[in-house]
C-alpha cells in the first residue's frame, strides 16, 4: 500500500472512532470511492503508456515525390551529369532535415 493510501485509510479510521459506528458506513464509502478514484487514475495511465503510438507521417509520400520529378529533369537537362547529382544531394538533404525535424 502506498503512503496515501495508508494516510487515507489512517484518517478514515481516525474519523470513525470519532463519528463512532453510526457514520461507519459513510465513511467506507467515502474511502472506496477515494481508492476506486487512485485506481481509475492508474489504470488509465497504465493504458496510455501501453497503447500503440500513432505511426508518424513521411514526408517521402506521391505528392512530394512528385514535386522531384521536373526538379531531376530540369537539373539533369541544363546541368547533365553534375545537375543530376547537385539535384540528388539538394533534395536528399532536403528529405533528411524534414525527417529529422519530427
Amino acid at each position: 500500500m502506498d503512503s496515501d493510501a495508508h494516510t487515507e485509510l489512517e484518517a478514515t479510521l481516525a474519523a470513525r472512532r470519532e463519528l463512532g459506528p453510526a457514520h461507519e458506513a459513510d465513511l467506507v464509502a467515502g474511502f472506496l470511492d477515494r481508492i476506486e478514484k487512485e485506481i481509475d487514475r492508474r489504470v488509465d495511465e497504465k493504458v496510455r503508456q501501453l497503447a500503440p503510438r500513432k505511426p508518424r507521417s513521411s514526408s517521402l509520400h506521391p505528392g512530394t515525390l512528385g514535386v522531384c520529378i521536373p526538379i531531376v529533369a530540369i537539373a539533369g537537362g541544363i546541368g547533365g551529369t553534375a545537375g543530376l547529382i547537385a539535384a540528388f544531394v539538394a533534395l536528399v538533404v532536403v528529405f533528411a532535415i524534414s525527417e529529422l525535424r519530427r
